[in-house]
């Protein structure tokens, strides 16, 4: 139960209003007009009752305390991840709000913040990123009942918009695959008949490829954290899939496993053995094959973008590619490449058979009456 009491001051007097928290501690507001002492009064037994009364001490701890305490408290994480969410907060989020403490920060000022990350040049896809671990913080902070509501309501953000993505042919896949080195011919030709990503195909082994019943095994990624390379497994359940490859595929991949044997039972490996880092092949390797074949701009994941285009070219169903790709849900497919799909729908609608001769007039009974009215046909 709240109170409020008459004090006095040097000149005039004030409104004071005590309570006691959950914990039985007493604790005291002063407020200069009785009204409002009142009405803060008032509103602490409200928020008590629903028990949506937090401590406005514990709201005092700074916003860069307690994110690093929101991080290390998260589970499941990969190595990739991890570095990737610290360096975010360090460079974005510290900054503007690390010495500010939780009750302090204001949507407003979560709003110019945005702006200014959006006025500085940072791509969209990385603003959001930022925010979503900014407003993870705070939504932690309300459910430890640090604080009441998070700042992070109502603000808008940059619109991503879908990057240019290069769609290679048949022959332009082979064109590629002739020209880079002949040490990552099969590489270029899995990724394009696979759909799979590049870390996940640098860090497959033998025991992960069945030729017999042509398929491959997707449960692990090679990923490069501050230089140090570290296998684990994919991001997701969807992405730890079986995928089967083309026949041909199969004696290409076993003419390189017997011409380049792998340390670790690798089946891409680096020109000197050993697992293959990302930056060092893209630069010696897939960029001056690019230039010299198909041209730029081509990155190695628009290979898997390729593969989509091939498999909607052959009629796929969207829910076959979801799987292949290691896509939780058809709808990514549907979002990323649904323009894809136009010209096939204007294919199967042509193939569609005229149906027989109708007759003269079309007999429907009307709700009711069970009568027939004839509509002569135009």
């Amino acid at each position: 139960m709240a109170w409020v009491e008459k004090v006095g001051r040097e000149k005039g007097h004030a409104w004071r209003v005590g309570y006691r928290g959950p914990n039985r501690h007493q604790r005291y507001k002063t407020f200069a007009r009785r009204a409002d002492a009142n009405l803060f009064a008032a509103t602490v037994e409200t928020d008590m009752v629903r028990g949506d009364w937090t401590d406005p001490l514990l709201g005092r701890i700074t916003v860069a305390d307690w994110a690093y305490q929101v991080e290390a408290s998260r589970l499941n994480r990969r190595p990739s991840t991890i570095a990737r969410d610290d360096s975010y907060l360090r460079s974005f989020i510290l900054p503007t709000f690390g010495d500010h403490t939780l009750v302090q920060v204001q949507p407003v000022a979560v709003q110019q913040w945005v702006a200014k990350l959006n006025t500085a040049g940072y791509a969209p896809a990385t603003i959001r990123k930022a925010y979503e671990i900014l407003a993870r913080i705070f939504t932690t902070g309300v459910d430890s009942r640090l604080i009441a509501r998070t700042p992070c309501q109502g603000v808008k953000l940059p619109k991503i918009e879908q990057s240019e993505k290069r769609f290679l042919s048949p022959t332009e896949i082979e064109h590629l695959a002739d020209v880079i080195h002949p040490r990552f011919r099969a590489l270029a030709l899995t990724a394009a008949y696979s759909g799979a990503r590049f870390g996940e195909l640098a860090g497959l082994g033998v025991e992960h490829y069945q030729p017999l019943k042509r398929t491959i095994r997707i449960e692990r990624n090679l990923t490069e954290v501050g230089g140090k390379l570290a296998f684990g497994e994919t991001k997701t359940r969807a992405s730890r899939r079986m995928v089967s490859i083309p026949a041909w595929l199969v004696d290409v991949l076993a003419e390189h496993i017997a011409t380049n044997p792998g340390d670790d039972n690798l089946i891409f490996t680096a020109p000197a053995g050993g697992p293959l880092r990302r930056a060092s092949f893209r630069t010696r390797f897939w960029k001056p094959a690019v230039q010299s074949s198909v041209g730029e701009p081509c990155r190695f994941h628009d290979m898997r973008h390729t593969h989509v285009a091939l498999l909607i070219e052959q009629g796929a169903h969207p829910s076959v590619i979801a799987s292949r790709l290691g896509h939780t849900s058809v709808r990514t497919v549907l979002d990323v490449y649904g323009h894809l799909f136009e010209g096939l729908d204007r294919d199967i609608a042509d193939s569609l058979d005229a149906p027989p001769d109708t007759p003269a007039a079309y007999s429907l009974p009307t709700s009711g009456q069970g009568r027939v009215i004839d509509f002569p046909q135009q």
